[in-house]
């Protein structure tokens, strides 16, 4: 029998997409949950948290805390950090400024807000002077590939942001379900392997290991990453570490090549896994599946997965009422667009797939009472055979780690998953480099519209 008969029915998970300064929404949208979410029967706010970039960020405070303090601990160092990285623009100093840039508007009706003004000359400013918690910059590179001139790259270091993160989170961040602890995801790219790679709070392997597994293209590099205390710092900047503005982050990795048995250690290097999976639900209901079915169901027949009760935050509007038509605003809507939540077709195929799992199930309920109901004994002998066989048959799918699957195996994994989204609604004075903008004035704003949109999304 497994050990997994009395676990919960229903497990609620937060996914926190990334953005970077976008990220202090997802804090607004924390607080907003942990004050309405009724946790008095004792079950936990989130058994789950999963995160990409800043999301990746906030998901790594929030369990930290979770784990020292409990929740409410949790939701107050979250605005702590988000207070911390913020600070004040040369801009709001100016004096008469937002006078000046009225009477602009006034005059040119064309000209954008005093308030996306007062956005777009902040972040233009950090993006040279940096953030005194969260990146500076370096000197940039010249070009000395094709020796052009023009060309020079801009990079920054975010060791202030790792600092900032180990301020207010504890490392190594192991937890476990049989402590009622919630599970940290957090999600990267593998750069070379155009991989996500999802690293797990909890054990991956019956034998209390913890560790992230993934395969190159052609199934025959497999690359282990072992992190038996708990996930690191490097983990989590890795999540966020931005394309072009910051160097990779290189982390080691058990390579097996299975052709010629050979296993070696490797650097393998990552960028923000917003390129892949800004809205990490895939990796989350694949990470799920496998826990309950693999490890605590150790893949036994009657292994038991909790369905999922998933709140979706996603800080790059979806939808915007008129098309842009100047440069910053086309740019803004492009990266809006690239890294919103387009996850529905996931929730979907999730559900369909729980169907299909949930048919074929009451099918073999029903073939093995006809032949319990068969009194010959060599037929029912037969018939029991013939579905064995069917049942042992491999699968045209395998299993993340390489691992063939049998039609079997396909029908441990059925759950449904419950979405709820909360987006980030547009915002006439968002500019393109809004990622940048950590002024005070915007972070606050940021939180306070989380929590809004939150109330609007629980009342309905």
């Amino acid at each position: 029998m497994s050990s997994t008969k009395n676990i919960s029915n229903i497990q609620r998970a937060l996914v926190l997409q990334g953005g970077g300064a976008l990220g202090a929404y997802n804090a607004g949208v924390f607080q907003a949950l942990y004050d309405k979410i009724n946790t008095d029967n004792g079950r936990p706010l989130f058994d789950i948290i999963a995160g990409t970039s800043s999301g990746a960020m906030n998901a790594a405070i929030i369990v930290s805390n979770v784990i020292e303090k409990g929740w409410a601990h949790a939701a107050s160092k979250l605005n702590e950090f988000w207070d911390y990285v913020s600070t004040t623009a040369y801009i709001q100093n100016i004096p008469g400024f937002n006078e000046w840039w009225t009477n602009l508007h006034n005059m040119n009706h064309n000209a954008a807000s005093e308030e996306a003004a007062r956005r777009y000359y902040s972040a233009k400013q950090f993006m040279f002077t940096g953030v005194p918690n969260v990146f500076y910059p370096l000197i940039p590179r010249a070009d000395s590939r094709f020796y052009d001139e023009t060309s020079i790259w801009p990079l920054y270091s975010n060791q202030p942001l790792k600092s900032s993160l180990e301020k207010y989170a504890r490392f190594p961040i192991a937890t476990s379900s049989e402590q009622n602890q919630p599970r940290l995801l957090l999600t990267s790219v593998d750069v070379q392997e155009s991989a996500t790679v999802t690293f797990d709070s909890y054990i991956k392997t019956t034998d209390g290991s913890r560790k992230s597994e993934y395969w190159d293209k052609d199934k025959r590099y497999q690359y282990t990453i072992n992190y038996d205390q708990g996930i690191i710092s490097d983990f989590a900047m890795a999540s966020g570490s931005v394309a072009i503005n910051y160097d990779y982050a290189t982390i080691p990795a058990t390579a097996i090549d299975t052709k010629n048995n050979n296993t070696q250690t490797v650097g393998r290097y990552f960028w923000d896994g917003g390129i892949l999976s800004n809205t990490p639900l895939r990796e989350l209901i694949q990470s799920h599946q496998d826990y309950w079915q693999d490890v605590v169901g150790k893949g036994m027949d009657d292994a038991k997965i909790p369905d999922l009760d998933v709140y979706i935050v996603d800080v790059w509007p979806t939808e915007e009422k008129v098309a842009p038509m100047d440069h910053d605003g086309v740019i803004d809507r492009y990266f809006d667009l690239l890294l919103n939540d387009k996850t529905d077709y996931d929730e979907k195929v999730a559900n369909i797939v729980s169907d299909y799992i949930d048919f074929v199930q009451q099918t073999k309920d029903i073939a093995t009472m006809a032949i319990n109901a068969i009194t010959d004994v060599d037929k029912k002998k037969t018939l029991q055979n013939n579905l064995d066989t069917i049942l042992k048959t491999q699968a045209k799918s395998s299993h993340r780690n390489g691992e063939p699957r049998t039609y079997e195996n396909l029908l441990n994994g059925r759950f449904i998953t419950k979405v709820t989204r909360i987006d980030r609604t547009e915002d006439v004075n968002d500019i393109s480099n809004k990622l940048f903008d950590y002024s005070k004035d915007t972070i606050n704003k940021l939180r306070q519209d989380g929590y809004r949109d939150t109330l609007k999304k629980i009342q309905k």
